[in-house]
């Protein structure tokens, strides 16, 4: 185990020769990383906005509350900071091409024939592994990146739904033991 210090924790400056992995090795070094794909989802006015994100986990149980991050030029960051809710949608095996949809098309097109309602000022899309409606409590600026914590203020989980799961930069599923 390796002691938190100054320099380690961001308190100072890097010494020279750490931090020296160029960016695309790193990347590669993330897709290794098996994540659940989710769907951000807010309103923008009265219009449904989102986009997909894997960085985003549970914070703490008490209150319970998510950690997103956002892009900071996101349209759905504006919406989120907006309108003050978000919705967390885990995708499911079966909505695989959503996770496309609403990382490529332009945001216009991203909700035309998806199925959603609005619960607590928030889309949750139909069909999902789990949906989860927060208000946020707290915008981080981190680089490029909005960290979002959200309060959970409705949750809803559909039992027998296989998620959608991203790996290797491949869409993938977990198979679970009968």
């Amino acid at each position: 185990m390796t002691a938190l210090t100054a320099a380690t924790a961001g308190a100072g400056p890097v010494p020279r020769g750490i931090g020296t992995v160029a960016p695309a090795e790193f990347r590669e070094a993330m897709t290794r990383f098996a994540t659940s794909v989710t769907v951000i989802t807010a309103l923008a006015g009265d219009r449904p906005v989102g986009c997909t994100a894997t960085a985003v986990f549970s914070l703490t149980d008490r209150p319970p509350t998510l950690l997103v991050s956002l892009a900071s030029h996101s349209g759905t960051l504006r919406a989120v900071r907006s309108a003050g809710t978000f919705a967390v949608n885990v995708l499911s095996w079966q909505q695989r091409d959503l996770a496309d949809r609403f990382a490529r098309l332009p945001g216009e097109l991203r909700f035309d024939r998806v199925p959603h309602d609005t619960v607590h000022g928030a889309p949750l899309l139909e069909g999902t592994v789990t949906g989860v409606v927060c208000r946020v409590a707290d915008c981080v600026a981190l680089d490029d990146h909005i960290l979002v914590s959200g309060r959970v203020v409705h949750a809803r989980v559909h039992d027998g739904v296989t998620p959608l799961v991203h790996f290797a930069r491949r869409p993938s599923t977990l198979e679970f033991p009968a």
